[in-house]
């Protein structure tokens, strides 16, 4: 991807959070990249072809970040802790890119939605599956691990839309409150910890008493 394109790109995901894919012109986001519709139609035949790359991409990226993020061997609710810091600060972090990608999808059409659909079941089958080896070890309590993963990718993604940079909660606390919040939704059993070495009290035999020399 050139200079161009992605000047492009970061043009339209700053217009659309801002008023809407509806409100969007070509002229606008081509003044908005610094270029000229003639040169913006080398790039994108319309505005839909554009918002599908865009809300791709999104996916993509998030499905890159928990590929980095996800510890390579540890019980379910470890990960699931992990997985919901991830997602959390991705999208904290993300917030336009975020926002377009799952509030402006319903203006696709059929076709370019069902491409949408599969990016999200790939990323969700991910959480699914960590669902699953939650209830397997019992370390998860879950009747329904897939429509589980939907409800917590929309609780989880949500706070996008309500998050602000300035607000009195920073994103470790966003993350804290939502691993917390998550961890007891799925009745996560807390790993033990060793019990500390109990000294036993010594034994002291008192010496039989001596008898009395004749």
């Amino acid at each position: 991807m050139n200079t161009t394109e992605t000047n492009i790109r970061q043009a339209a995901v700053k217009l659309i959070s801002r008023n809407g894919y509806g409100s969007m012109s070509l002229r606008q986001l081509a003044a908005e990249s610094g270029i000229n519709c003639s040169t913006l139609y080398l790039y994108y035949q319309g505005k839909g072809e554009l918002l599908l790359e865009l809300i791709l991409e999104y996916f993509e990226a998030l499905s890159r970040e928990w590929a980095r993020c996800r510890p390579a061997v540890a019980r379910a609710d470890s990960r699931l802790r992990a997985f919901v810091a991830c997602h959390v600060r991705y999208h904290l972090e993300h917030q336009d890119q975020a926002v377009l990608g799952n509030l402006e999808y319903r203006s696709l059409d059929e076709e370019s939605l069902a491409l949408v659909r599969q990016a999200r079941r790939v990323y969700l089958k991910d959480l699914q599956a960590l669902l699953e080896q939650g209830i397997r070890e019992g370390s998860l309590s879950c009747a329904e691990p897939k429509l589980m993963a939907r409800t917590l990718f929309n609780m989880l993604t949500h706070a996008c839309v309500w998050y602000q940079a300035d607000g009195r909660w920073s994103v470790d606390d966003v993350i804290r409150h939502y691993s917390e919040l998550v961890l007891k939704m799925l009745g996560a059993v807390p790993i033990a910890s060793p019990r500390p070495a109990v000294r036993r009290a010594a034994i002291t035999r008192r010496a039989a008493p001596l008898e009395a020399v004749s």
